[in-house]
């Protein structure tokens, strides 16, 4: 038996990914050099790294929509990026994409959340307005660049450029604290945008199970919607989770068609085309948000318990800020370099739900 190198890999992938897919060998660089791997892609390496962190172990604890204390079969931040990992390989493999780039930013895609949703992120965002502001992408990128030092080289898990830029896609805010490489915008390789929208799908689907479950609206209610009734239809049932089931299926569907075609249309000198829904499903989509908004995000029991969670941030931020000394020292020692602001917003970023309501 011949063993697969990671030479043979890259070959793989040069044979059979698009021109419009990164390529492992093209992965631009780590901020400090490594040996290459003999088994597994640069690309391969930076999902593993991620899923092996710290960072992503405390997703489990940190809440989706449903806070993670009110029942173990609501969605969590782990469970939420599994499903957008899931659905984000098998997207980019049909389009002939990096799906192990796809995998990698999907898994590492929501590590800067805050306990409490984002609710919690708008009240970290609005304590840090003077001091570079917060945003998740962000402090993903921050997290994967500085915080998660598993290695002791003060760079982090020391993941590819291409992986790295891939976590700022959306807004940064102005003044936030980026590696220096990452501080001028780039676009991202295709593979980000497949994951933003993989992500879409992912939270539709699951948010319209939850809330099912949670019995924030019904079946009736659903029944309105046209991705249900192109779901049930094509299953044949109104089985909550067989109509879930086939959302996903329906959505990832018309992703590659409508994105195939267009990938299609393109050469390899034009612009890089865009990942997209067709018309008629971008419609059906945005309707199933709204709805969701309405029923779900926006349901007083959902929101009683993420403004309580913001409200606890807010009062251990000023706790923090009053007595630094109530800081663990690993945190203590960064406050010369980051300033205390920083240092306690990263601190509260971190905590899973639970911890927060232990510390508050």
């Amino acid at each position: 038996m011949v063993w697969i190198r990671r030479e043979d890999l890259e070959d793989r992938e040069l044979r059979s990914l698009s021109p419009w897919a990164a390529m492992s060998r093209n992965h631009g660089g780590r901020r400090i050099v490594e040996a290459e791997d003999s088994l597994r892609t640069a690309f391969q390496r930076d999902r593993d790294r991620v899923l092996h962190s710290a960072a992503f172990r405390r997703l489990q604890g940190k809440t989706q929509v449903v806070a993670a204390f009110e029942g173990d079969h609501f969605r969590s931040r782990m469970t939420h990026s599994l499903e957008v990992s899931q659905i984000a390989r098998s997207t980019a493999t049909a389009l002939s994409l990096n799906a192990d780039l796809a995998e990698a930013i999907a898994l590492a895609h929501d590590l800067g959340h805050p306990p409490f949703g984002h609710v919690g992120e708008e009240a970290l965002h609005e304590l840090m307005h003077d001091h570079g502001g917060f945003r998740h992408n962000a402090q993903g990128a921050r997290i994967v660049d500085y915080l998660e030092d598993r290695y002791g080289h003060g760079h982090g898990l020391n993941l590819t450029v291409a992986t790295r830029r891939s976590l700022l896609k959306g807004r940064v805010p102005d003044g936030f604290p980026l590696a220096i490489d990452l501080q001028q915008k780039q676009s991202p390789p295709l593979e980000a945008h497949v994951v933003d929208l993989c992500d879409k799908i992912a939270y539709l689907s699951h948010d319209l199970d939850d809330g099912l479950r949670a019995e924030l609206f019904t079946v009736e209610d659903a029944r309105s919607l046209r991705l249900w009734q192109w779901a049930a239809a094509s299953a044949g049932t109104e089985t909550r989770l067989r109509v879930v089931s086939d959302v996903v299926g329906l959505m990832i569907h018309d992703l590659v068609e409508t994105t195939d075609r267009a990938l299609s249309a393109r050469t390899t000198n034009s612009e890089p085309p865009r990942i997209a829904h067709g018309p008629e499903m971008a419609v059906a989509a945005n309707e199933l948000l709204e709805f969701l908004r309405e029923r779900f995000y926006r349901s007083p029991r959902v929101l009683l318990v993420m403004r309580d969670g913001a409200e606890r941030i807010r009062r251990r931020f000023a706790m923090l800020l009053a007595d630094p000394g109530q800081l663990p020292s690993a945190q203590r020692e960064r406050v010369p370099h980051d300033g205390l602001p920083r240092v306690v917003c990263d601190y509260l970023a971190g905590m899973t739900d639970r911890y927060l309501l232990l510390q508050s």
